[in-house]
């Protein structure tokens, strides 16, 4: 595939999808950027639909792929040191058989971020990316936590997974008055939050299918599992988990 598309691997590991921008305007332009969805499931690569993101977007890329379908965002990187300038960054979940597609800021609500989503199309975004996280359930109802060191304002949130089966949400949290990023592990049914141990600086890769989280070091290329009551163990000390299982 020419240039340099953003892929996500299926769940299952069975398949991938990729997003090839067929146009990428410049910051503040009235244009929109559009872009081609691809998919292969095993037997070649099929291009699924064509789609566009509203004005102030100048980059798409493809989040997640579950049961409920592919998450592509957009963004840009037209203010200092290459930050975005939305205040939310858009989501559409496409149907990757009919590549209908929908937006998902109505669902989420505003000044909510698209983090991740369940097969059973449960969506967990952040809140104004330091007041917590919102699980948004296939019915509607929007349900905010509060999570250690996301309502504070020295604090950023270093990425939020949601489990398959969305029992479970894993966030990171980075602050300026910490030495290291912490790892948290949500239960959604009871919202008891567990710090994880056993290791520092982690941010979620995925869940498997079993309930086990796959985390990642900040910049030392190690891999661990985290069980959802919050213990990680080291499962390679070499590599960097990817976004994908098999």
């Amino acid at each position: 595939v020419t240039g340099s598309p953003s892929v996500v691997g299926r769940d299952d590991g069975q398949a991938c999808a990729w997003a090839v921008q067929t146009n990428a305007p410049a910051c503040g332009s009235s244009a929109r950027a559009s872009f081609d969805l691809y998919t292969d499931q095993g037997n070649g690569a099929r291009r699924v639909v064509s789609l566009s993101f509203g004005a102030g977007v100048t980059q798409v890329s493809l989040v997640a792929w579950t049961a409920a379908g592919i998450v592509a965002s957009g963004d840009n990187t037209c203010g200092y040191f290459g930050a975005s300038t939305l205040a939310t960054s858009p989501a559409i979940l496409i149907d990757p058989a009919k590549g209908a597609a929908t937006g998902l800021a109505p669902r989420m609500g505003p000044g909510c971020n698209f983090q991740d989503i369940g097969d059973d199309g449960t969506i967990v975004c952040s809140v104004g990316g330091s007041a917590g996280i919102r699980v948004i359930t296939p019915d509607g109802k929007q349900t905010n936590y509060t999570v250690p060191g996301l309502t504070s304002e020295k604090c950023i949130d270093g990425g939020v997974a949601l489990s398959a089966d969305a029992a479970f949400a894993a966030i990171s949290s980075t602050c300026h008055t910490a030495a290291a990023t912490q790892l948290f592990v949500l239960k959604l049914a009871s919202g008891h939050v567990v710090t994880v141990t056993g290791a520092s600086d982690l941010a979620p890769t995925l869940w498997t299918p079993d309930d086990i989280l796959i985390a990642t070091d900040f910049g030392r290329s190690k891999t661990y599992s985290v069980t959802p009551a919050g213990l990680a163990t080291l499962i390679n000390a070499t590599y960097a988990a990817q976004t994908s299982i098999g």
